[in-house]
């Protein structure tokens, strides 16, 4: 049970690298298109030459800053969106527990809500947390993922879709039974 949580969260994980990849990829085409008038129309020549000569250069330094499995820009980003999709779980319980205190319990610190309200968020990463990024796992299952076909990436793609979506429902549902706790 416990490889098969590991390898869920690892390829929901890998799947949100992948869109950080695509979003950003198509993101930088945007931008070059919209900026390359300015190289072309407003430098000298001796400017354009050297610009052209030193942007091959940078391509292996971008492409390392963006696309590093380890420290890259994209990984950064998807292992930001990983813990924030997976934490909309718990977060549920974070409003509904949150609101319960507030309703039932007259003076409570503004620092207990804080704890009150992260608790559940913390206590239900810790495994995630284990299951991806102790030891860089993830870099391990990476490989692992890749060697797959087209048909292991569409069915994880969407299985990461609906991990997302659950994700947004579930925080959803928090708050409104948060609001319906207090309000009854």
């Amino acid at each position: 049970m416990k490889k098969k949580f590991e390898y869920f969260l690892n390829a929901i994980h890998y799947c949100l690298w992948l869109f950080d990849i695509k979003f950003g990829d198509f993101m930088g085409k945007i931008v070059d298109v919209l900026l390359s008038p300015v190289p072309k129309y407003l430098f000298t020549k001796e400017c354009k030459k050297k610009y052209y000569e030193r942007l091959s250069k940078v391509e292996s330094i971008k492409e390392k800053f963006f696309y590093d499995k380890e420290c890259g820009y994209h990984i950064g980003w998807a292992n930001h969106w990983f813990g924030y999709f997976y934490s909309g779980y718990p977060a549920f319980f974070s409003f509904a527990f949150g609101a319960y205190a507030m309703k039932n319990v007259e003076d409570i610190d503004a620092l207990v809500k804080l704890l009150i309200l992260a608790f559940p968020i913390f206590v239900c990463y810790i495994p995630a947390y284990r299951a991806v990024f102790t030891k860089d796992r993830y870099l391990k299952y990476f490989k692992q993922f890749e060697k797959e076909d087209k048909r292991w990436h569409k069915k994880w793609k969407i299985i990461t879709i609906l991990f997302c979506i659950g994700s947004c429902v579930a925080g959803l549902l928090g708050i409104v039974t948060a609001f319906l706790i207090f309000i009854c």
